[in-house]
């Protein structure tokens, strides 16, 4: 069970699911921002995530791991 904590959220959240909702993907910089829904059964907190960056191209796998990489940085 993973438990986050967001600078922008006075809350932890705990056990949330996690769904991508939106890539943004600047072509020229080869760099994506990914917005991402967290839901627990009492709230949702929508939360955008900056940096993913990319050689030539990218699959949605790669999104998915980077976005499960990166909420790391904000487990408490």
């Amino acid at each position: 069970m993973a438990t986050y904590k967001f600078e922008q959220f006075n809350v932890e959240i705990t056990n949330p699911t996690t769904k991508i909702k939106l890539v943004n993907d600047n072509i020229i910089d080869k760099v994506c921002s990914v917005e991402i829904l967290l839901t627990t059964d009492t709230a949702k907190f929508g939360v955008q995530l900056d940096g993913f960056t990319y050689a030539d191209t990218w699959e949605d796998a790669d999104v998915l791991n980077w976005v499960n990489e990166e909420l790391k940085k904000y487990e408490v």
